[in-house]
This record gives structure tokens, sequence and C-alpha cells, in this order.
């Protein structure tokens, strides 16, 4: 707290100390410090109940006079091993609305963390030498972290609303966050209604033309774009079973990716049916709008870990967006978090998967487990469910590519890229590269048939044209 938070640092992206309320709360003597000793088998559920034990601990904890908003109750966290320390993450998701309702903010620490700094969200800011949480009151500030969220929010402007509504001195970034955010809408009385915000959701379908093609286009972007919320949410929750050492249940979440991926596929079966001449009677309405400009899908690349970091600038100053899409950029990807469970089992050496990644000590661990374990191994019947979630995504591209190709042949993209050749470059791409290069030194063996080293999307030899197209 001393030599970090109450200190400058030239990545912040503003003057002053990292949290300017942590000197002033600990000259108050307004910060409680305790420890933690949780078991390295802790999973989510158990670090879940510790953050609601720990909020009910700070509203009894006694508040020095007149220092309520700087009262602060911050737990070392000791005894649980890194990889379950994205966790904390998780945990603290999973506890955010509840601690808003009673007027508490919950902020998770680790080495890993990848919460943004705010004003430079390419900056981890959260990331402490040890893993801890804190727990303090809600502030004015916090519309910097509330203001996405409708829930959420509804919160933070229940209690500080009038400070903008009254014409109060506020700054103009905290006004502009204010008038932006989302409102819920007014219940009907009709509880599925309410449930699903269908209103809401049908008042969204805002097409820019009268025609019918563009609907069709218009609804399809709507879909995907809540497909790859559902999606990026699985790809979470897959990795959450991988910290806990659950495989069971990373799998169960990568097959729902997976399907999800397939449904999102089907999209391009839909956008196939628009011809050429349909889709130029509304493109120009699109202006440079394209699908590129998808963060939560640049998020679920992030999450994959097949996108370049230099894809995450396009977002810059886009309230809210930016942080969100740089936090998906800072945590660990599905990949990462596979490879640090074949490190945690023996396969793969403790440097092989960090920063400088060892590709051909990676594709030997992978062949490794096709090679020892039978069709009903764990590890090999959880790489496969990999598979199956890497060959759906590379699907989705190369499905992209197609339809781009047979609506608007080589034209350049609406978003300024080179169209079809850019998605050609980008369908090339796998995701879990070194999953797939295992394929080529496996001849049979205990893991079960022989397995050619061709892409997924090649018939192979002797297949029908019809077929090929399909």
């Amino acid at each position: 707290m001393r030599e970090y938070l109450a200190e400058e640092h030239g990545d912040l992206g503003r003057g002053g100390a990292v949290c300017p309320f942590v000197e002033p709360a600990r000259e108050a003597g307004a910060i409680r410090t305790e420890s933690l000793r949780a078991e390295p088998s802790d999973g989510t559920e158990e670090l879940v109940g510790f953050l609601r034990d720990r909020m009910q601990h700070f509203r009894d904890l006694p508040v020095p006079e007149g220092k309520e908003s700087l009262t602060a109750l911050v737990v070392l966290i000791q005894g649980l091993p890194r990889h379950r320390w994205r966790l904390l993450d998780t945990a603290q998701r999973r506890l955010k609305r509840e601690a808003v309702r009673e007027g508490l903010m919950v902020g998770q620490f680790h080495p890993d963390c990848p919460e943004p700094a705010h004003w430079n969200p390419s900056f981890a800011v959260s990331r402490s030498p040890l893993p801890l949480v804190a727990v303090r009151r809600m502030a004015f500030h916090d519309i910097l972290f509330l203001h996405t969220d409708p829930v959420l929010f509804a919160e933070y402007r229940r209690r500080f609303g009038s400070r903008y509504e009254d014409g109060g001195k506020v700054p103009q970034e905290f006004r502009t966050l204010y008038e932006g955010a989302p409102r819920l809408p007014a219940p009907t009385g009709n509880s599925y209604i309410d449930y699903q915000s269908v209103t809401l959701l049908h008042a969204l379908h805002q097409p820019r033309t009268a025609h019918q093609a563009e609907s069709s286009f218009y609804l399809a972007g709507q879909a995907k774009e809540l497909l790859f919320s559902l999606v990026l949410g699985e790809v979470r929750a897959a990795q959450e079973g991988i910290a806990a050492d659950d495989l069971g249940r990373s799998s169960w979440h990568v097959r729902r990716a997976t399907a999800g991926l397939r449904l999102l596929g089907e999209f391009w079966e839909l956008l196939s049916t628009l011809s050429p001449a349909e889709f130029h009677s509304f493109r120009d309405a699109l202006g440079d709008a394209s699908g590129s400009g998808s963060y939560k899908y640049r998020e679920l690349e992030f999450a994959l870990g097949v996108a370049s970091p230099s894809t995450a600038a396009a977002y810059e100053g886009v309230p809210g967006v930016e942080t969100e899409v740089y936090r998906a950029l800072h945590d660990a990807s599905l990949y990462d978090d596979a490879l640090g469970l074949l490190v945690r089992r023996g396969l793969l050496g403790a440097g092989a998967s960090g920063p400088d990644r060892d590709a051909p000590a990676i594709r030997d661990a992978w062949a490794r487990i096709h090679r020892e374990e039978t069709v009903s191994g764990e590890l090999l019947r959880w790489a496969e469910t990999l598979m199956d979630l890497a060959q759906a995504f590379g699907r989705w591209r190369w499905l992209h590519l197609l339809t781009v190709e047979r609506i608007i042949g080589y034209k350049p993209g609406t978003g300024g890229t080179t169209g079809v050749a850019w998605l050609r470059h980008v369908a090339s791409q796998h995701a879990f590269p070194e999953l797939w290069e295992a394929r080529s030194s496996l001849e049979g063996g205990p893991g079960g048939c022989p397995v050619s080293p061709r892409s997924p999307f090649d018939p192979g030899p002797g297949t029908s044209q019809e077929q090929e197209r399909k």
C-alpha cells in the first residue's frame, strides 16, 4: 500500500497516487488489514463464501468518526495456488451485484489480475505481489466501474443521482458516463416480457433503410453479438474448471461453447440468402460499420488466444468498451490455462507455456496424450473437447469468408479491410495451434484412429463437388 497504491505511477495515465484514498485512509486509521489462510483445494464457491463473510465482517467493524468514506478492509490470502488466483476474479464478479446492492465495493488483486486502469486500460493496475481482496463503501467516483451494467448503475444512481440531476458540480468525465449509462426498462407486469426484456430487445431493432434484406442482416448481427457473449461466458467457465483441476466441469462448458459457435455458423446460412444486389441496396447505410468492430467478438478471440493485442487499440476512447476489451486482453486465455494444466500434470516444462512459448514441446505434450491414453482417458477426452471448440471456431471463420466472397466478391470490406483477402488470412489461423500440429506426428495407437494432418475443411480426395461445397 505504501510503495505502490500511495505513490504515482508512470503508466497510470494521470497524475497523483494510484489510489488517492489510501494515504488519507491510512493516516486516519481507517484501513483494517487481515490475513486468511485458504486451503489449496479451495474453489470458486469457497472464495465466494469467504468474500461474503468478509463483507459482513466489514459492516461490523468500528468506523472512525467522520471517516466512513475512507474505511476499508484489506485481506491477504495465503495458501491458494497460483493457478487458482484467477478464481478470485470469478468470485468477485459473482458477488458484485450483491455487494453493490448493499452499498459496498469489493476488489480483487493478484499478480495475474486483468483489471485495467481507467485512464490507461493497457496498464493492468490491480496486479499486486500477493493475492488479496479489499472491501469498502461505494463512493461517488465508482461511476467509473458501474456505468456499463444497468442493474449496478441503478444502485449507483439511487445513491448519487441527485448530484448529477440537481445541477451540481460534477467532473465532465463522470457526467458523460452517467448520461450514457444504460437504464432498465420499466416493468410491464408480464413476467416473460420483463424477464427477457422483450420490449427493449425489439426496440433495439433499428435498420437504417426500408429494405427487408437489411432487416435480416441487422437482426443476424444483433443475435450474433448475444451469442458471442454466451460463448465467451462458457469459455471463461471452462477456464474456471481448469483452475479448479476439474476437467469434467471444464469439458462441460467447452461443449456448450462449441454448440454456441456452431449455432453462430448457421447465421452465415441466413446471410448467404442475400443476393449481391440486395446487399448493395443498403450497404451505403452501413458507412464504415463492420463486424470487425465487434468488441465482444474481440474478447472471445482473446479468450481463445488467437488475436493480436494491437486489435484492442481500435476501441480506445469508447466509454466502458475500452476497459472491457483490455480486461479481456490482460486475462489469460483458455489455451494459456490448458497449457498450465499440462505443466501441473508433468507433461510440459514450467517455462514452455510462458511468454516465449516452446511450440515443439507443447506439440509433443499433446501428441503424448494421444499416444498414451485410451479414448476413455480423462486428458484425451478433454483435449478432444478443446479440439471440437477450435474446429467450430475455425468453421465459423471459414463460413464468414465464403459468405462474404459470395455476396461482395473481392471488393474491400465495409470496415476498411481488404475484404476476402483479409478474411482468408484470418481463417488460416487456428485456435490452439499445437493441438492441431500434434496430429502430424500421430500414426494411430492407444488414442484411437490414425489422424490425417490435412485441414478439417479439406474434403479429401474423391469427394464430389457438391459435398465439397457443403
